[in-house]
């Protein structure tokens, strides 16, 4: 956990501003709070946060659209809070990009534990839940169908050295199947490699982020050749993973 990581609040309830400002600083984080968009847009310009904490429900522009700017724009984690408690603004943060979601009322300690998952995979610390494959490919390079991946600067990019914009978590996705070509992963084993906390029964989000990443890798995203569903087991990636040959 990086002790004086920057994080920005975009919270419109003055109430929640203060819990969540006054429990992170006492864990060490650079905290600032906004209440709307434009506030949000002139700190990431001036003092960019690597982690936002994004309420749904906000004057102007909404939450989705807030995350979604910072996604195309920035290499910044975000945590999306909604005070409701189905899965559509679950399944549709995800879709555009967010890392994690919390419903309130949350516990702070919940809280903090998100914010460390989020940033310990932006960080590319050590994370004791990967299997020893991931672990050895922190800072390597392999190439796998047209695709090259360079493990160490984070960087996706296509045979015409074009670059791919990955999340954080797409990335330790992607990450944890390049490391495992050719077998079968679990939802659950995909959720700790990913996520590294607790999650609900039915929770979605590893299908979901399976969905958007399919959707930058793969030919044809509704037919996958590289991630492939293995009904009643998880997924499996088929492609073939080579270390990328030196000089």
């Amino acid at each position: 956990m990086a002790e004086h990581a920057h994080i920005l609040v975009v919270e419109d309830d003055e109430s929640v501003q203060d819990i969540v400002k006054h429990y992170l600083t006492s864990e060490g984080y650079r905290v600032t709070v906004v209440g709307e968009g434009m506030a949000m847009r002139d700190v990431m310009k001036a003092d960019p946060a690597e982690l936002v904490i994004m309420d749904i429900r906000l004057p102007g522009e909404d939450g989705f659209a807030l995350t979604q700017f910072l996604h195309e724009n920035y290499d910044v984690g975000v945590i999306i809070v909604s005070a409701r408690t189905d899965h559509v603004d679950r399944v549709v943060g995800l879709e555009i990009g967010a890392d994690d979601y919390v419903t309130k009322p949350f516990n702070e300690r919940e809280l903090l534990a998100r914010v460390r998952s989020v940033l310990r995979r932006l960080q590319r610390s050590g994370d004791t839940n990967k299997n020893v494959s991931v672990t050895s490919l922190d800072n390597g390079v392999v190439r796998f169908a047209q695709w090259r991946l360079d493990c160490g600067a984070r960087h996706l990019s296509d045979e015409s050295g074009d670059a791919v914009s990955l999340t954080s978590s797409e990335f330790s996705l992607l990450q944890s199947f390049v490391a495992s070509p050719q077998r079968v992963m679990t939802r659950d084993r995909l959720m700790d490699m990913v996520y590294s906390r607790d999650y609900e029964p039915y929770d979605r989000s590893i299908d979901v982020l399976i969905t958007r990443l399919r959707r930058k890798i793969e030919v044809d995203s509704k037919n996958p050749a590289l991630i492939k569903t293995v009904r009643g087991s998880g997924y499996l990636f088929a492609a073939e993973v080579l270390p990328e040959e030196e000089g």
